[in-house]
């Protein structure tokens, strides 16, 4: 039996992935939301970041569901605070207690003119809440302000000088950064897979190394790079093992010229031993259609942690309904 999906979903990215007790609350936010199914709910300790994807049909539901996650996160994220401590250095860039915020067409009847006009009323709804919003992806007001590294190339410690600038200012909201809180931004995307891949051999030095020079090469901005694949090397300290953290950008027309996920991990295995080491377990963050996962061949050869069947998108919803 083939799983209707919702029209939208979106992929909320909190500054958040260490405490169970916020986390509680940033999922009780959409699952207190009537007409929204919370899909999945995935922390990263070592990124101090969580993914929260939920859909739903209703478009004024989901709002609704946004706005609050919005001053959950609020209230429960003190940027300014663990900025000072250290206790929240997550490894991955932010602006914002919550972070991003993208609306993605995943099911039928569903287009980008519609997403749109959900992504600029959830961005006109947390600006009014004090939290200053910019626009990104599709409504974004200019095409230079389209990517979210227009915007996050200074973290949260660099969005007052940000604001300041002409090229910088918010869309929506205050003019200033939230003092806590920091900013938000707000936009339309096509499917992205954002996933990760470990490595497994070498010592801490050797391996952080070796992730950065293979996400220097795979990326599409690299010369013989993937299309439309950001890419970044880490050592996570909880696991001992390095990553090379990616986001292939549109995945489906990614996967239709070739770039699915089985040959993009091809080639990071590719790389890797040409730094002198292998790869590891393949991490999915949030979840994906099955037409991506399994683009390409068989999805088990993937090494998905968990197993693909988690990442999948169509299970979740089935599941959830």
């Amino acid at each position: 039996m083939v799983t209707a999906l919702p029209r939208y979903e979106i992929v909320a990215n909190a500054s958040e992935g260490r405490d169970a007790s916020v986390l509680e609350e940033l999922a009780r936010a959409i699952k207190e939301t009537e007409n929204v199914l919370l899909l999945d709910l995935h922390a990263d300790v070592d990124h101090d970041r969580s993914v929260l994807t939920y859909a739903s049909d209703d478009t004024d539901a989901l709002i609704r569901a946004t706005v609050r996650l919005s001053e959950t996160a609020t209230s429960c994220i003190d940027l300014s605070a663990t900025s000072k401590t250290g206790s929240n250095e997550g490894v991955h860039p932010r602006i914002g207690a919550l972070d991003v915020v993208p609306v993605v067409p995943i099911g039928r009847g569903a287009n980008s003119a519609e997403a749109s006009a959900i992504a600029i009323e959830i961005a006109r709804m947390i600006g009014a809440t004090g939290v200053p919003v910019h626009r990104y992806g599709l409504i974004a007001r200019d095409p230079s302000r389209a990517a979210l590294m227009h915007f996050r190339r200074g973290g949260f410690t660099g969005l007052r000088a940000l604001h300041q600038r002409e090229d910088g200012a918010p869309d929506d909201g205050p003019a200033l950064p939230h003092a806590t809180a920091g900013a938000t931004a707000v936009g339309v995307r096509a499917v992205m897979a954002a996933w990760n891949i470990e490595l497994a051999e070498g010592s801490k030095d050797r391996q952080r190394t070796a992730a950065q020079m293979i996400a220097s090469a795979a990326r599409g901005s690299a010369p013989g790079g993937v299309t439309g694949l950001q890419a970044l090397g880490f050592f996570l300290r909880s696991r001992g093992r390095a990553q090379v953290s990616m986001n292939l950008h549109n995945a489906a027309a990614a996967a239709a010229r070739g770039d699915t996920l089985a040959a993009v991990r091809m080639r990071i295995a590719a790389l890797a031993v040409q730094q002198g080491t292998s790869i590891g377990a393949t991490e999915i963050v949030g979840l994906l259609p099955e037409a991506v996962l399994c683009a390409g061949g068989n999805p088990e050869e993937l090494e998905i942690s968990g197993g693909w069947e988690r990442a999948s998108l169509e299970r979740r919803v089935a599941a959830a309904r």
